[in-house]
């Protein structure tokens, strides 16, 4: 009798628990080295300056008040405790965003159950170096707090339901519960997060309850009372996780309760403001955005990913209902953030995730069952061939030509994307053709520092200007943080002399300051923000002079 195809994506007895907590420890290890490797070598990021900046009036002066265009107060809330503890720089403002970066990729391994062990080690070593991962995870925004968050909700939802009629449901909804608060502290499109999710389980629910109610063969009314007295029990524990997630909610966007907010105000402000973003355009970009960026960085989780989608939605076994979940998530995700008019780099890690899940899910079970695998799973099991009824040389032939086919655009794609993470991460992180570097300030501004920091004032009594109508000057702000005079203007201020100013390049600074008494020094703000700063000669250091 000739053998079905083995598709089964639970653990092979081939990899030991030992040598799979051995390569996890790797993995992990890995993506904390290669997020952590010279962290504060980049030059900040408009964003990332006005989230720092932000951060130390938080620490400095206990002042916040939630503003929609920079999201939410948790960012901001744990880095002023890193800043408290650690210091305050450009490395130490990055590592709220490197720490919950590796703690989803650890999240993965609580998908064991569902992914076998060679999926969740695949699912974890592809977004460990993940190009886009990777280069997020080392920069201060919000996005890998809530890639975090997603799927610790996720998690969290699956264990609730698979232990509904058991007491170990209670830590589940509780993880659930603060993941989705922690996320809707962070940005607003954890709002989309939930619509997504609560779509998916309304949907599936009415397919559910329509199928109960015709294979029970009962009356829609006494359907519904069954359904709805099933429910009941649980309405309370709900409630309760409902509490802690206002709650959570609430600590966070009134600064620790002490700033006045309501729930309303906070959701209408986030919800008016960047509906108003999506209709004018704000950040617009075509429709298929996202997908140059995923071919580029991201083509082994690309690819793989959607092989997942087709694999899984053709097979039907065990944990189908995930996977249909999952390739839910995948698509719904590129769909939605291709659809709106926000389109920025840093939104492609929430696209990234369901389908680097997904990819490892099927390489996962496709070493599973490859041919060598198949034979030597075989040898441990009885002798079902003696009669030769098993064997087909041209299944088999074709098998292993499949099989190879599929390792060599592995290996071809797994060398592009890391060569891709190396390059964007370490050698391009701040050039400005790069898709992922979008408006990113120039390097220009460390050597404008070195010029500012060499002169023989201090920032105590240094008086600096900085010029720029459409008060874009970021992130000059975060790096003159200590020069207490520094001063910020949509035009040059009517002074008579000036221990330095910085302006845009255009401006003829020389007709109003004498070129005698001031010395010039052009730099790049970031791609097509040229500025130019002027500074009396007598700042400069007699030595160096001399020299």
């Amino acid at each position: 009798m000739q053998r079905g195809r083995d598709y089964n994506t639970k653990n092979s007895p081939e990899l030991s628990e030992k040598k799979y907590k051995i390569l996890g420890f790797l993995i992990i290890l890995f993506a904390l080295s290669i997020r952590l490797f010279d962290l504060g070598e980049r030059v900040f990021h408009h964003d990332e300056s006005v989230h720092a900046s932000f951060t130390l009036r938080l620490l400095e002066t206990g002042q916040y008040r939630y503003n929609p265009a920079y999201h939410g107060p948790f960012l901001f809330h744990s880095t002023a405790v890193v800043f408290h503890f650690l210091g305050i720089n450009d490395t130490t403002a990055r590592l709220i965003p490197v720490f919950f970066g590796v703690a989803a990729i650890l999240l993965l391994f609580l998908l064991k159950k569902e992914l076998g062990e060679r999926g969740v080690l695949w699912s974890a070593f592809l977004l460990s170096f993940s190009p886009s991962m990777v280069y997020f995870s080392r920069f201060f925004r919000n996005d890998p707090i809530i890639v975090f968050c997603t799927l610790a909700t996720v998690i969290g939802g699956i264990r609730y339901l698979e232990n509904l009629h058991s007491p170990k449901r209670y830590p589940y909804l509780i993880l659930t519960a603060s993941s989705l608060a922690i996320a809707v502290s962070s940005k607003e499109n954890a709002y989309l997060i939930i619509l997504m999710f609560g779509a998916y389980a309304g949907i599936y629910s009415l397919y559910r309850f329509y199928s109960d109610w015709k294979k029970e063969k009962l009356s829609l009314k006494k359907t519904l009372i069954l359904k709805i007295s099933a429910i009941f029990p649980f309405i309370p524990e709900v409630l309760l996780s409902g509490t802690l997630f206002i709650f959570i909610v609430m600590l966070f966007y009134t600064s620790l309760f002490r700033t006045p907010e309501t729930l309303f105000s906070i959701v209408e402000r986030a919800f008016s403001h960047w509906m108003e973003m999506h209709r004018i355009e704000r950040i617009g970009g075509p429709f298929y955005f996202y997908i140059p960026i995923l071919l580029v960085y991201e083509s082994p989780i690309l690819i793989f990913g959607t092989a997942g989608i087709v694999h899984f939605l053709k097979k039907k076994g065990e944990n189908a209902s995930f996977f249909m979940f999952l390739s839910y998530w995948a698509v719904a995700s590129l769909l939605l953030y291709s659809y709106l008019q926000e389109k920025v780099p840093w939104l492609v890690v929430h696209i990234v995730l369901p389908f680097g899940i997904l990819a490892g899910a099927y390489l996962g079970d496709f070493f599973s069952r490859a041919p060598g695998q198949r034979q030597k799973n075989l040898l441990g099991t009885e002798n079902m061939n003696l009669s030769g009824t098993d064997k087909n040389p041209t299944f088999e032939t074709k098998r292993s030509r499949a099989h190879i086919f599929v390792v060599g655009i592995l290996v071809l794609t797994l060398i592009i994307s890391l060569a891709q993470c190396i390059s964007v991460n370490f050698y391009r992180s701040m050039e400005p053709d790069e898709l992922m570097t979008y408006s990113q300030a120039s390097p220009d501004i460390r050597q404008l520092m070195e010029k500012i920091e060499g002169f023989n004032i201090g920032p105590e009594t240094l008086s600096i200007s900085v010029v720029d109508p459409e008060n874009l000057y970021w992130p000059l702000p975060w790096y003159l943080r200590d020069y207490e005079k520094a001063a910020y203007y949509t035009e040059p201020p009517a002074k008579a002399k000036y221990d330095a100013i910085i302006v845009p390049a255009k401006y003829r600074m020389y007709e109003v300051i004498p070129e005698e008494k001031y010395a010039s020094y052009n730099f790049s703000l970031r791609p097509g923000k040229e500025f130019t700063l002027y500074y009396n000669k007598e700042l400069e250091n007699t030595e160096e002079k001399r020299i």
